[in-house]
């Protein structure tokens, strides 16, 4: 019995010193001066300790605010939580430099670094919510806008080329589906709007693409060799240059087919012979000549002539 009464007087004992040390830490640290407070801080965060550098670089913000060093002690407390990931009380920091430090010489990056913990708060996936990438993109805007002599400008214009490419493939995937299911107006709008507003990104050739590929389900062939044509100008190097190609012969003998059906032998004739001019090696290029004998041999007064689109 003495020895477990003893036992649990040692725990106590070690209980209680364990209280009074972490008070003593606290106290020690609201002791220390800004600069030392600020010395600690910067060691903790240079040797990736941030936690422990978020509590000196706040205590110093909260204890010294007229102090020289509180703007530099807000910046690395707001890129403490930066480095530990905590995005969104990162850009309060970031925005609270920004409003009580103007004239900082943090001040600019501060802005920088609100936009960046916008997109990097954001889900990384382009089928989650990224409300707040359209935020990030608003502020990297209007940051090149204001500050265009920033050394940071190029990495605000990647940050922003990045943004747009997740939203680009967002909308784009959404036109993917809505074409796959046969729901072609809302397919078109989707990838129309990657085309004119997300045109650096490398979903703008894909919509593009799928665009005038819709057009040729739809059987729009006139259209869709115009577009598919398009495409094989703008985007000349792309890996689907063949394939659109392939599009652009297949397009040009179903126009022709397809007046013919329509018993439109004026402009059956008109494509017929276009496609044996642009295409003289194709296999196809018979095939448009027995058409050809066709519509010369038909009587005349069979030939309707119709204004639809062929």
């Amino acid at each position: 019995m003495k020895y477990k009464f003893l036992l649990l007087v040692s725990a106590v004992l070690i209980y209680g010193i364990s209280i009074i040390g972490c008070g003593g830490g606290s106290i020690t640290l609201n002791n220390l001066t800004a600069q030392e407070l600020f010395t600690l801080g910067k060691e903790k965060y240079d040797n990736e300790k941030y936690v422990k550098a978020i509590n000196h670089f706040q205590t110093l913000v909260y204890n010294y605010p007229g102090e020289s060093i509180v703007d530099t002690a807000q910046y690395y407390l707001a890129l403490s939580y930066f480095s530990n990931e905590e995005y969104e009380l990162s850009q309060v920091e970031f925005n609270r430099l920004a409003l009580n430090y103007p004239a900082s010489v943090y001040f600019e990056n501060a802005i920088f670094m609100k936009a960046v913990c916008f997109y990097e708060g954001t889900p990384k996936h382009f089928g989650l919510d990224q409300s707040d990438l359209l935020t990030a993109i608003k502020q990297f805007e209007d940051f090149i806008i204001d500050f265009p002599e920033s050394d940071v400008v190029p990495d605000a214009q990647a940050y922003l080329l990045k943004a747009y490419t997740r939203l680009a493939h967002k909308y784009y995937n959404s036109g993917v589906v809505y074409n796959r299911i046969g729901t072609y107006k809302s397919a078109e709008i989707y990838f129309q709007k990657v085309v004119d507003e997300f045109t650096d990104t490398e979903f703008a050739p894909l919509a593009t693409f799928g665009l005038a590929e819709m057009k040729y389900k739809l059987k729009e062939f006139n259209t869709a060799k115009e577009k598919f044509s398009d495409f094989t100008i703008v985007f000349k190097d792309h890996e689907l240059i063949k394939k659109a190609n392939e599009y652009i012969e297949k397009a040009a003998f179903k126009s022709g087919e397809k007046a013919f059906e329509n018993n439109n032998f004026t402009k059956s004739k008109i494509y017929f012979e276009t496609f044996i001019a642009e295409f003289p090696n194709s296999k196809k290029a018979g095939k448009a000549e027995e058409f050809l004998k066709k519509i010369n041999s038909a009587p005349v007064a069979t030939n309707k002539e119709t204004n639809g689109n062929s």
